[in-house]
């Protein structure tokens, strides 16, 4: 059975070469690119033993230990997009891949059926995705449908239209804080890579050269010829610059307490 995913998950065409526009539409990608980018979880994966580190109760590490367990090592080599594919495709046991593992959500029963057993009706009264009901049967059908339909307006409750892809319904090991879109994301990371990995030589790059090397602009609706002069213009791109670097830092770091964005 396929498993469901809340937000897009990523397309590949091809495993062994993968295509970029489709990899770069799923927010899941840009999760892990952030997590490639912090500093503190790639010296965690160089130096990590887990259960070491766990036996030496360090608390102060225990929320990057369980993100690690889950997302794993994250270093690489090369091509970016192969090394996702690469991760992502990876099994993590007999039934899931790591990309399944960490964001589809939970299989669900599809069926109704009849309790037999006592062992049975613990599971079901425990299992937050059923509702267990017990119907005497010496009680009329009139009252019993009467009874389940108002049973069912309380405890079933259904999602309509766009809710249906609210993160915040998700019960996914790692979900979304809230809905994306890929592309604003992308915008926020391409000028970040232009800052920070594509710079050579300690480069100290101006926003607006950034900009342009990232091959970033801004179009902003003006009234009047004063708020569209040149210098204005600059200071505009300026400051949409670095309130995506902002966001970029922000979801880089958050990445390793298991949060994006």
């Amino acid at each position: 059975m396929r498993r469901f995913f809340i937000s897009p998950h990523p397309t590949f065409g091809n495993y062994a070469n993968p295509k970029i526009s489709k990899i770069n539409a799923s927010p899941y990608f840009w999760w892990w690119y952030a997590l490639t980018l912090n500093e503190n979880y790639l010296k965690l994966c160089k130096t990590v033993s887990v259960k070491g580190l766990l036996k030496e109760n360090r608390t102060d590490m225990k929320t990057e230990l369980i993100v690690y367990s889950d997302f794993g090592d994250v270093r690489y080599k090369g091509c970016r997009y192969l090394a996702f594919t690469k991760w992502w495709t990876a099994k993590v046991n007999d039934n899931e891949t790591r990309g399944e593992y960490l964001f589809a959500e939970p299989q669900q029963s599809k069926k109704i059926q009849i309790i037999k057993t006592s062992d049975d009706a613990l599971t079901f009264a425990n299992d937050t995705d059923s509702l267990l009901v017990a119907i005497p049967k010496s009680l009329k059908r009139t009252q019993i449908d009467k009874t389940l339909n108002t049973i069912l307006k309380k405890y079933i409750v259904g999602v309509k239209g766009r809710s249906v892809r609210n993160p915040k319904f998700s019960r996914a090991r790692y979900h979304l804080t809230l809905p994306l879109l890929p592309s604003a994301i992308k915008i926020a990371f391409d000028l970040y890579d232009a800052k920070f990995i594509e710079a050579k030589n300690g480069e100290n790059l101006s926003n607006q050269a950034i900009a342009k090397r990232a091959r970033y602009s801004v179009t902003e609706k003006t009234k009047t010829d004063e708020v569209s002069d040149k210098s204005c213009r600059r200071r505009i791109l300026s400051m949409s610059v670095s309130r995506h670097l902002c966001k970029a830092k922000n979801m880089i770091q958050n990445t390793a307490k298991g949060v994006f964005p």
